[in-house]
């Protein structure tokens, strides 16, 4: 259910990026809302349908999800993926 885009309504709402317990986490412009799993409707091919939800709760939940899995990441670990610095070294 990653990378899929998400239609609320049947409107262009949002991309799923993440599960996150029992929640959906979707990318909608800048913000990250945490949508229920249970406002799943459907899911087909490259779609992911949703119904009305919560969104002040989404959005509180999104912000949770960023605070949990969003870290710096430091000049070893991005070395160690095989990236330099501009210098080349």
């Amino acid at each position: 259910m990653i990378c899929k885009f998400v239609l609320k309504n049947g409107e262009p709402f949002g991309e799923s990026i993440d599960i996150y317990g029992d929640y959906l986490i979707v990318k909608v412009e800048s913000e990250f809302l945490a949508i229920p799993k249970k406002c799943i409707e459907k899911v087909e091919n490259e779609n992911i349908l949703i119904t009305d939800f919560n969104e002040e709760k989404a959005r509180e939940m999104g912000k949770k999800w960023v605070e949990e899995k969003s870290k710096p990441v430091s000049i070893d670990e991005l070395r160690s993926y095989g990236f330099e610095d501009e210098s080349g070294s």
